[in-house]
């Protein structure tokens, strides 16, 4: 794992007490199966009950590694070692991915359950940001070039939306893709295991028993997790890169939260670098690469290799601790980042009004000239007033519609209703008054 960026909670998730922890309650609900069945008395449940997993344990669990080259068996055998009579119980007729592969996915589930929690409270800033700026204008831009103007609350409220979006997919992956477990044996054919006892197993670790898998669980379901995480972190990087847009210096619109003490360029000592908004739109470079990793273990032959094993050591600790990451400094950037509005008008009116070319084009159509007409008009106008720094509106008032017809717009419009049609605020009224609610 990346220890820069990674926060506690997903250090202590990830760690291989837990890891070992999460294992050991796989055995325990597979004893306490056997017991339910009459294989074995309370006492052997019991017996692995109060066998721990301490800081001890995994030093004795690592020198056995050392020795055996299979963390499992050193893993089964440490455990044996603080059970007494019972030892010879545990683990008994079932293979290692009955016990890892049930763990696994209970880790994934419990690594999506904080990125969920984080996101919620993302969403919940990023509304509350929307609510506060849903009237403060500012320019859209598509292409990197001067659109139509928006509001910065809908700009808020659209990234709000696609965080509940990725919310609801990992929701789902939780209730489809993160819902099974196997304990079939060696090669998924229960030769000496009972399928009800698998149900009643996993039953107790909160899992359904999956109908027919080999060695394994098959790893479409982990790809599928792995790709909403990714899907995620892909909505987090186009937050950062708009962010980042905006904090330009020449646009000046946003600016990154920063430490007192912070420091930019070790040359440049005026710069503000939005740091963490390049950091989060890198991170998510990483977190696709290990999707790729994580596909490719789609293919694994037959009942099972070990490369499979090898990638997800590092697949899902990395990437939910990247995302989790990504969610978190994101959520504190939205509550705490600087939003100059007059700096967002400023570079509205920069745009010479050339934005109001659509509204003055359909009416200009609904006047009687034709499309054709109507568009070479506008883009000429747009042109001139970009080229020679003039409003549009005073380029309307001078640049005839075509060659054969000297009339200008405000000729054949009039000034009040040419006026009216550079009017912002009426610009973007009903869709802001949508797509709040109403309000």
């Amino acid at each position: 794992m990346l220890d820069r960026y990674t926060l506690q909670p997903m250090k202590v998730l990830w760690h291989p007490q837990t890891k070992f922890q999460f294992w050991h309650n796989v055995e325990c609900a597979w004893l306490r199966a056997r017991v339910d069945f009459g294989e074995l008395p309370q006492e052997a449940h019991k017996a692995a009950e109060s066998a721990k997993v301490t800081k001890r344990t995994l030093e004795r669990i690592k020198t056995l590694e050392e020795e055996y080259d299979h963390d499992m068996i050193a893993f089964v055998v440490t455990m044996q070692e603080q059970m007494g009579d019972w030892a010879g119980e545990y683990h008994k007729r079932i293979t290692s991915y009955d016990i890892e592969d049930p763990a696994l996915i209970m880790l994934i589930r419990s690594a999506i359950v904080l990125i969920i929690g984080e996101s919620a409270e993302l969403e919940g800033v990023l509304r509350r940001k929307a609510e506060e700026h849903k009237w403060t204008l500012m320019i859209g831009r598509t292409h990197g070039q001067y659109a139509e103007p928006i509001t910065f609350g809908h700009l808020m409220m659209v990234y709000a939306e696609a965080i509940v979006r990725s919310i609801k997919r990992l929701e789902d992956v939780l209730d489809k893709e993160l819902s099974e477990g196997k304990m079939s044996g060696p090669v998924g054919m229960y030769g000496e295991i009972d399928p009800k006892m698998e149900e009643k197993a996993l039953g107790y670790i909160g899992l359904k028993a999956a109908k027919a898998e080999t060695q394994i669980l098959q790893r479409d379901r982990h790809a599928a997790a792995l790709a909403a995480l990714t899907v995620f972190a892909g909505t987090i990087e186009q937050m950062a890169r708009t962010f980042w847009e905006m904090m330009r210096s020449d646009v000046g619109e946003l600016r990154e939260p920063r430490k007192t003490n912070q420091r930019g360029s070790s040359a440049m000592a005026w710069k503000r670098n939005p740091i963490l908004m390049e950091r989060l739109e890198g991170l998510p470079r990483l977190i696709r690469g290990l999707l790729v990793a994580q596909m490719e273990s789609i293919a694994t032959p037959e009942g099972r290799d070990i490369s499979q094993s090898i990638v997800e050591r590092h697949t899902f600790p990395d990437a939910t601790a990247l995302v989790h990451y990504a969610v978190v400094r994101m959520a504190k950037c939205v509550e705490n980042m600087e939003i100059f509005p007059n700096r967002m008008r400023i570079n509205l009116d920069k745009t010479q009004g050339v934005w109001a070319g659509q509204r003055v084009q359909t009416a200009l159509m609904d006047a009687g000239v034709s499309y054709d007409a109507a568009y070479e008009y506008i883009q000429i106008a747009g042109f001139n007033a970009a080229d020679e720094e003039m409003h549009m509106f005073q380029v309307l008032q001078i640049l005839s519609v075509a060659g054969g017809d000297r009339r200008t717009a405000e000729d054949i419009l009039g000034s009040e209703v040419l006026t009216n049609l550079f009017d912002p605020v009426s610009y973007i009224q009903r869709g802001i008054e949508h797509i709040f609610g109403g309000d």
